[in-house]
């Protein structure tokens, strides 16, 4: 009956987690099953690109990607029933298509949620690099697709409820996914990775704006100061020494970073943190934590 829309970028881990969620809901539909509670007679049906034979190729051309998409309605269209939890495990990146299989659950009069697996691009291509299953996307069609990725928004209705999933967690928030497929009128729980109050009220984004580029102004100016070409720590904030405070500080590498560079780990943030929101006065070290993970694993 429920239909679970998974989107992501290729490498970003989407059929792991998945793997991991088919599991742990059986062990849900076990649980109902035994104390006679709902959600005890569903089954599972998975549909990705692989079992529905679609190639990474097949993304290159809207000729083809149309064609793709299709394959993959008429599977879902097929398997949705009042028994199966029909989840489709693909990029699923363009809205309209969301919306369509949204308008296909909801004519059934069944639920649906939608899972984002949040990995920022330098993260799946590192992972793609690595994979030795033979399933290697090329790494330019990885950067097309993730010009081309138009994010889910629970603010609209097709894609929510959204449970985020960022790439280097563990917390897969099962609870919330089986209350949205099984118990739709109880409140799902905010979890780190899904959009929150805080995100769309106020000027967060405006300050998450301001705090990322100011630290990534200090950066700069450090290094155009002639003080960065050799590695060294740029102090954004001053800590406190008698309370046992560090300076928060940019570790820089040993090689000059580029101001596009930061930029584009600025908006990887950025975007990340869209659907995350935090106190503003954590936006500054927070950035600066991730940035230094970002300059580390980076090969620059």
């Amino acid at each position: 009956m429920p239909l679970v829309i998974v989107t992501g970028l290729p490498s970003s881990g989407k059929t792991t987690a998945i793997k991991k969620i088919i599991t742990s809901l059986e062990q849900k539909i076990s649980e109902a099953q035994a104390n006679k509670k709902p959600g005890g007679n569903l089954k599972i049906i998975l549909h990705a690109d692989e079992s529905l034979g679609i190639q990474h190729d097949d993304y290159r051309e809207s000729r083809t990607e149309k064609s793709s998409r299709g394959n993959q309605m008429t599977a879902v269209k097929r398997d949705l029933s009042r028994n199966n939890i029909v989840i489709l495990d693909s990029l699923c990146y363009i809205k309209g298509f969301r919306y369509q299989l949204f308008c296909e659950a909801k004519s059934l009069s069944t639920t649906n949620c939608t899972i984002q697996m949040m990995a920022p691009l330098e993260v799946c291509l590192e992972r793609n690099a690595s994979r030795d299953d033979g399933l290697q996307w090329d790494p330019e069609l990885i950067k097309q697709l993730e010009m081309r990725y138009e994010e889910p928004d629970s603010r609209n209705r097709w894609d929510s409820p959204l449970i985020g999933i960022i790439y280097n967690e563990d917390e897969l928030h099962i609870d919330d996914i089986w209350k949205a497929l099984v118990y739709p009128a109880k409140k799902l729980k905010p979890n780190n990775a899904t959009i929150s109050k805080q995100a769309n009220t106020g000027n967060f984004l405006q300050e998450l704006d301001r705090a990322t580029q100011e630290v990534v102004n200090r950066v700069v100016e450090y290094q155009q100061g002639g003080l960065g070409t050799a590695g060294g720590s740029v102090v954004i904030q001053k800590g406190d020494v008698d309370q046992g405070i560090s300076d928060i500080t940019v570790e820089l590498p040993l090689k000059t970073v580029s101001t596009a560079q930061l930029q584009r780990i600025r908006r990887t943030y950025i975007s990340l943190n869209r659907v995350r929101a935090v106190d503003t006065n954590r936006i500054a070290p927070l950035f600066v934590e991730y940035l230094n993970t970002s300059l580390d694993n980076d090969d620059v």
